[in-house]
């Protein structure tokens, strides 16, 4: 192979043969035929025993510089990656030779770390500026981090002073990663030696001539089991690199897909073919994830444990991310614990996405303790900016800005708003260029209930990059909530044609689905012991609403069902109601109008509602209300043939979800010429909240007057009532969409009646409430309340429930 091995895919000929022959050379192994035992075990690690000569290099407290490079160069062939960065951590400081260097530059671009990789090379050039596999080293690395051109003009200048075939490999390995493939082929084949046999060919040529659509031109049956494999290995590989496109990633999954599928038959069954028929059944794995199928993976993955098959790490993290896309995350999270914990702490030199697949395994399991500590480890363990190779100049260091945005988005999820949102906005507006980080601010700004303030900072990210895809699923978030259906429908069905497997694309689609549903609310009350002069003992109140489907996007049609009885002294007053209306929404307005046929004293009349708000900002809303026949009468007043008209206007200030406050008016005029007038202010102050429990105080001012004072339902002069209370929710369980919580409230206040003076009022509750899968939110709550009526203290108990119902 002429490419770098990887974590995540088999280790290859090319990274093998091409960076580590200089490190043989140079080991004194090579350079000395004693028979001492040191020696011995250098020439057991050349043959392929690395592990004695590994226990030797632990066992000992102090090593020269020499032997500290043969132990980097032996951890390389082992494979062991990260343990070659962890033993130059530990002796990075020392005058080490040039092949150090090399060793540890060969594992960052292992585990796809370019730009560590690239310095490293450029300190192993420092010492030995003129070795050609160091050059080479550097040219491949530059070509992995997409870098063609300048790896293009290095590999010329390394040319023209000394020509060979190697370079060639990689001149045909660069043009390869930048889909240049008429050139691939042309370097392949001037690197082939003269008069080559068919069976001969290296997996590169036969890569290159499939690449071209000339793979006619070799006999596929003269390919060793070996080369196959290779072939097989490469288009999986090929697919993970992050330089490439998403259609160019897919298309090439897919050939290894179909590759798969022919070997699988010839293979199956043939006992001569077990190993490499076991490496591809591997591979296949991170072919089926590049093409999004995690459901595919999974299974695939547990056949494959049925069968007592060795999955090695890179496999192993192939199905996490599985499990972590198919919102499985305590699986995820069990086997990226195993592969990147050591004794409780994280492994050193994770990749950005290796921390961040870790980190969202941890917050989607509720786990956050454990997303702290990659968010710590990941701003501990890197510097704010990186130096170029060469220059003085300094770029933004992209893990340290994963780490930061990893402290917003834990932040966020516990419940800390605020110090999400002072952490994206300082990092949205120090890295001005950043897309992805001006998109997660405004994801914080609407998860803080301000959707146009998200707007606008949306709308700075579009002139980077117009239609990338994490724009498009959240300005469709934020049209939704500022009720754009249309908008909303025309971004959605942009992202599902281009992306339809992506998570937030799903996400999203799912939304707009259960938007464009039919929905049923049901909400009511029913007394268990009351006590009550206006709803009577043993009362029962229900509404039920169905509305339809929207109707050319902003129209909604409802009908429903209400009823209503009590026992008052005077008999059992009973209240039917039918009713049907319409529901206009659309950006800043929702307005209803409802037609209602109220049947009770054995007689029926005709009442209408209309309802609506505007809003003028993400802080300010007025609304209003017109009841014919109004609900706010009461049944004991109904009962005895009293009914009224109803007006109700309201002002409600959002600062953010921490503090809001409304104030409200409200003029009811009785049949009984009584007037009452209503006005109250109510509010809501946070003053705690973590992940699990949030609690608010609740600030409730309330006066009434009336003009009549004689009538058959309680009707004080004049009354005032605070009651301050405070409410915790606590919350149970989640898992994404679907959430069980309690939710505690008590409150202690005072009520003052005219010609009855000042008593006290007490106030508890205790419910629970359920979220499903975003069509069903239900809750009931059971609500204790002592109050006076003129004068005497009378106590409620009751239970209060709501239904929503998307189907």
């Amino acid at each position: 192979m002429y490419s770098s091995s990887r974590k995540r895919c088999p280790k290859t000929k090319w990274a093998l043969k091409i960076l580590t022959a200089a490190f043989l050379a140079a080991s004194p192994a090579a350079k000395s035929a004693a028979n001492n035992a040191y020696d011995a075990l250098i020439i057991e690690a050349r043959k392929g025993n690395t592990q004695p000569a590994l226990l030797w290099f632990t066992q000992k407290s102090a090593l020269s510089n020499n032997q500290i490079a043969d132990w980097l160069q032996i951890a390389l062939w082992a494979g062991q990656d990260k343990q070659v960065i962890t033993v130059y951590n530990r002796y990075r400081h020392q005058q080490l030779p040039a092949r150090s260097y090399a060793a540890v530059a060969v594992a960052y671009r292992n585990l796809q770390q370019w730009q560590n990789s690239l310095t490293l090379w450029q300190k192993a050039l420092s010492l030995e500026s003129q070795n050609k596999d160091y050059q080479r080293g550097q040219i491949l690395t530059l070509a992995d981090a997409g870098h063609y051109d300048s790896a293009l003009v290095k590999l010329k200048q390394l040319n023209s002073g000394a020509p060979d075939k190697a370079n060639l490999l990689a001149e045909a390995y660069i043009y390869k990663l930048a889909g240049r493939h008429e050139d691939e082929l042309r370097a392949m084949t001037g690197s082939l030696p003269e008069n080559a046999l068919t069976q001969q060919y290296p997996t590169e040529y036969v890569q290159a001539l499939r690449n071209n659509q000339l793979a006619a031109a070799i006999d596929d049956a003269n390919l060793t089991p070996d080369i196959r494999a290779d072939i097989h290995a490469e288009l999986v590989r090929l697919s993970f690199m992050p330089t490439r496109s998403e259609s160019e990633r897919y298309a090439i999954a897919d050939r290894a897909l179909a590759q798969y599928a022919a070997l699988e038959i010839l293979w199956h069954d043939n006992p001569d073919r077990t190993a490499q028929y076991q490496r591809i059944q591997v591979d296949h794995l991170g072919a089926l994830l590049t093409r999004d199928r995690y459901k595919d993976v999974i299974s695939h993955y547990q056949r494959l444990k049925k069968t007592g098959q060795i999955i090695p790490p890179w496999a192993q993290y192939w199905v996490a991310s599985a499990y972590l896309k198919e919102h499985q995350p305590k699986k995820a999270q069990s086997i990226m614990t195993e592969l990147f914990y050591h004794k409780e702490t994280i492994v050193p030199d994770l990749s950005d996405e290796e921390l961040a697949d870790l980190f969202y395994s941890h917050l989607e399991s509720e786990n956050y303790p454990g997303a702290l500590t990659v968010t710590q480890h990941t701003i501990n363990t890197s510097p704010p900016f990186l130096r170029l190779m060469g220059t003085p100049t300094s770029i933004p260091n992209d893990t340290w800005l994963q780490g930061h945005s990893f402290l917003s988005t834990v932040a966020k999820y516990s419940n800390d708003l605020p110090q999400a949102e002072m952490t994206a906005r300082e990092l949205a507006y120090n890295a001005p260029g950043n897309q992805g980080l001006r998109i997660d601010y405004a994801s914080v700004l609407q998860a803080r209930g301000w959707p146009r303030a998200a707007e606008n900072e949306l709308k700075k990210a579009e002139v980077i990059e117009p239609r990338n895809i994490n724009l498009e699923v959240e300005q469709a978030w934020t049209a939704l909530t500022l009720q754009e259906w249309q908008q909303a429908a025309v971004l959605t069905h942009d992202v599902v044609e281009r992306e339809p497997q992506d998570p937030g694309v799903v996400r999203l689609k799912r939304a707009v689905d259960v938007h464009n549903l039919a929905e049923l609310r049901i909400a009511g009350s029913t007394g268990i012991d009351a006590e009550g002069p206006d709803s009577g003992k043993h009362d029962v109140d229900l509404t039920t609403i169905v509305y339809s489907p929207p109707l050319n996007d902003n129209w909604r049609g409802f009908a429903g069902f209400g009823y209503a009885d009590g026992q008052f002294s005077e008999g059992k007053g009973i209240i039917r109601d039918w009713l049907a209306g319409v529901e206009w929404r659309s950006r800043n307005i929702w307005l209803e109008a409802e037609y209602t046929e109220r049947f009770f004293n054995h007689e029926h009349k005709p009442g209408a509602r209309l309802s609506g708000w505007y809003d003028f900002n993400d802080n300010w809303r007025i609304g209003s209300q017109l009841e014919r026949l109004s609900h706010r009468v009461p049944l004991r007043a109904m009962k005895n043939g009293v009914t009224g008209n109803s007006a109700q206007a309201y002002v409600r200030w959002y600062q953010n979800e921490r503090r809001k406050y409304g104030v409200s008016w409200a003029f009811t005029d009785f049949s009984d010429s009584n007037q009452r007038h209503e006005v109250s202010l109510e509010g809501q102050e946070r003053i705690w909240s973590s992940p699990y429990l949030i609690v608010d105080f609740l600030p409730n001012l309330y006066y009434e007057q009336n003009t009549e004072h004689d009538t058959p339902y309680y009707n004080p002069i004049k009354m005032f009532d605070i009651v301050p209370a405070f409410e915790a929710s606590h919350l149970l369980w989640r898992s994404y969409e679907n959430s069980w919580e309690q939710i505690f409230s008590a409150g202690v206040g005072a009520s003052w009646q005219k010609h009855y003076g000042t008593d006290v009022v007490t106030q508890l509750g205790y419910g629970q409430r359920i979220s499903w899968n975003d069509v069903i939110d239900a809750g009931a709550t059971l609500r204790w309340e002592k109050r006076p009526y003129d004068g005497d203290r009378e106590h409620n108990l009751y239970v209060e429930f709501d239904m929503t119902f998307r189907f």
